[in-house]
């Protein structure tokens, strides 16, 4: 089985920066008498307090055995997967001390959003355990796919409709059973693309990408080498067409290719 790390991505070593937990930011504590099941009311409410916290996209999954890393420190089986845009300060800033510091203040805003939207949860009356972008709590690549909000590219990183991966990913734990989970991930045919394309690889400046010898769909990361959680790197997210070319452009490469593919 592949080991993942704190940057979301495949990985051969231990994990760089981010393992430290976070400071447990709640204002609110948990219900004694927690309801078990959500109101359609309720979920809007969500949706648009996340949306004012500069959350773009905000999905809903079971746990599946593959986004375990900690299982001791997970209370719960179903997910809120929550999406914020990596800043194009932080992507036109070159890797080093500043473009870090950019990096830092960006988890510690989705933090904190993350967190108030947990609190809300709790005043509503529901149960949550807050999964930090920061944190080694859970694989968020893998919950993002399973929430059907992107599929993981050969990066590792989730790849998502509305901006590549540029994005970070957080999660609010709950003991809800009725969230509208994901059944079907529309974006499954990123990875047939991501199997002919290496881009992410050859743009990485510390050779932390390694293709397989099968060429397959994922890289193997080597973590030590990785300057992401240490320097704000984001060339892998810069050199994907995903990135450059938009989602649609794509789309619609693939497509054809599919379309001679079945003639």
């Amino acid at each position: 089985m592949e080991e993942k790390g704190c940057c979301n991505q495949v990985q051969t070593t231990s994990c760089c920066s981010g393992s430290e937990l976070s400071t447990d930011e709640s204002t609110i504590i948990n219900p004694k008498n927690p309801k078990k099941t959500i109101s359609k009311d309720d979920i809007n409410k969500i949706k648009e307090i996340a949306s004012e916290l500069g959350i773009v996209s905000i999905g809903y999954t079971k746990l599946s055995d593959d986004v375990f890393l900690n299982d001791d420190n997970l209370e719960y089986q179903n997910a809120i997967v929550l999406t914020m845009p990596i800043g194009m300060d932080i992507i036109n800033e070159d890797p080093g001390m500043e473009s870090q510091k950019l990096n830092d203040k960006l988890y510690k805003k989705f933090g904190k959003a993350t967190y108030l939207i947990s609190d809300e949860l709790r005043k509503l009356g529901y149960e949550t355990q807050v999964g930090h972008p920061r944190e080694e709590l859970t694989d968020f690549s893998t919950l993002g796919q399973d929430a059907g909000l992107g599929y993981i590219g050969k990066s590792g990183l989730l790849i998502t409709p509305e901006l590549a991966s540029r994005v970070k990913v957080s999660a609010i734990l709950t003991s809800i059973e009725n969230l509208p989970f994901n059944e079907f991930n529309e974006y499954e045919w990123i990875r047939e693309y991501c199997k002919r394309c290496s881009k992410c690889i050859k743009a990485c400046p510390e050779l932390a990408l390694l293709e397989k010898e099968d060429k397959s769909d994922k890289a193997y990361l080597i973590e030590e080498r990785c300057i992401g959680c240490s320097d704000g790197c984001t060339y892998c997210i810069e050199s994907c067409p995903f990135y450059e070319k938009g989602y649609d452009w794509v789309k619609s490469k693939q497509d054809k290719i599919d379309n001679k593919l079945k003639k």
